[in-house]
């Protein structure tokens, strides 16, 4: 591609302002609600058990669609797709928000409508990705995704608090907020206008051509030792942390933190991304991915340990800034291995078959939390947590193939 091309602003390509404008506001949509749902779950079911089950649900209901969300959106028109995801969801959102207000939403309409939403997303959640690499091409795909990663937390960051302070003007504000949101990526979605895509023998032949997809896609990706080791180690250490994010958010709840100081912890956790993110961009094509995806882990483990010290907010702070930090380049090293060496007609199955898989280990994690924290108290539960995340760390640094993932100049002499 011309020098002066790969200089052009993207907003400059045909279509990309329609795609960035439909996922920012989808991005938006789920910002916004994201610490309502916590608050919503513990004040309708007046139990930090049954918000902890609820949590579980949701994420199991996204592991089940997500199976076969990826060969789903490998087949089908994604303008289609994301204007069904747009809309479906902003109804629901707004159904939702009615029912509070006329004062008819029961916990049970709360969880039906909340994994109804999860469905939606679990079905149809790369879609926008892999519109992407259509309206950009392949040649500016990092460009966008690197563009991508400032803005999505930077709208964490924004939502959070917007949604908490919607919240305390009017319970019912946040969903309403959300139900405009994706409106706005109805409408933007509507004006994105992609290539057709031709049809092809597997798309006209139905249901027994889309099963074979499906088993072929999963059939390739656990034929992987590389990535079967990498989804057995971070599921085990999503697991842990996932169960850890979940226990700090019920235990400020159930302690009565103010909703606005909930949503700070996401405020800095973003901060603390876009910092890692700028890190991340001088060292990702440095150093050996495989040493550097061990020290990451090791440090994320570390920086739960001030949750063992106290549960007070200053502590939960620290433990969101120090795990925060290395994310993007976790990403980069691990999603970049594996994706990068994916073919271009698997990725959307292999992005399916990883997240689910990942997502399996970390459903349950919301139940564990919601059914232990008041048992072993919250310093117990996060003890016990943190030794999964540690036998994480101790699995990578033993396994050949983790360890030995070379630098990203290098991952083209190297097997996936």
């Amino acid at each position: 591609m011309p020098r002066e091309t790969q200089k052009q602003s993207l907003f400059m390509v045909e279509n990309y302002p329609a795609w960035f404008g439909a996922d920012t506001f989808l991005l938006c949509g789920s910002a916004v609600h994201w610490i309502v749902i916590s608050l919503m779950a513990y004040e309708l079911s007046g139990s930090v058990t049954m918000a902890g089950w609820f949590f579980t649900l949701r994420g199991i209901m996204s592991v089940i669609t997500q199976v076969v969300g990826g060969t789903f959106v490998d087949r089908h028109d994604h303008r289609t797709l994301l204007l069904v995801q747009s809309g479906v969801c902003g109804l629901l959102w707004a159904a939702m928000g009615v029912l509070y207000a006329t004062g008819n939403l029961t916990f049970m309409r709360f969880m039906v409508l909340c994994l109804g939403s999860s469905a939606v997303f679990g079905l149809l959640d790369g879609t926008s990705n892999a519109a992407l690499i259509t309206v950009v091409g392949p040649e500016r795909y990092a460009q966008a995704e690197s563009l991508n990663q400032g803005r999505d937390a930077a709208v964490r960051m924004a939502g959070s608090p917007l949604g908490a302070t919607l919240y305390g003007l009017w319970n019912a504000a946040p969903f309403f907020a959300s139900a405009l949101c994706d409106a706005a990526a109805f409408v933007c979605s509507f004006f994105l206008h992609l290539p057709e895509r031709p049809e092809t023998k597997e798309t006209k032949a139905g249901v027994g051509s889309f099963l074979h997809d499906l088993v072929e896609g999963w059939q390739w990706v656990f034929a992987s030792r590389t990535i079967v080791s990498a989804v057995a180690i971070m599921g085990l250490f999503e697991f842990g942390a996932f169960a850890m994010r979940q226990a700090v958010n019920l235990q400020l709840v159930s302690t009565g933190t103010d909703a606005l100081l909930i949503s700070l912890v996401n405020v800095v956790s973003g901060v603390a991304t876009l910092l890692g993110s700028v890190v991340s961009s001088r060292l990702c094509d440095r150093i050996p991915a495989g040493r550097g995806i061990i020290a990451i882990l090791a440090f994320m483990a570390v920086g739960y340990v001030p949750l063992v010290i106290s549960d007070q907010y200053g502590f939960v702070i620290a433990n969101a800034i120090l795990t925060s930090l290395p994310i993007p380049l976790f990403g980069a090293l691990v999603n970049g291995f594996v994706f990068s060496k994916t073919p271009v007609e698997r990725q959307g199955r292999t992005r399916a078959a990883v997240m689910t898989t990942i997502m399996l280990f970390g459903s349950a994690s919301g139940a564990v939390a919601g059914e232990l924290l008041p048992r072993i108290s919250f310093r117990g539960f996060v003890i016990a947590m943190l030794a999964l995340v540690a036998v994480s760390v101790v699995l990578a640094a033993i396994n050949p193939r983790i360890r030995t993932i070379p630098a990203s100049p290098h991952w083209a002499e190297v097997e996936l």
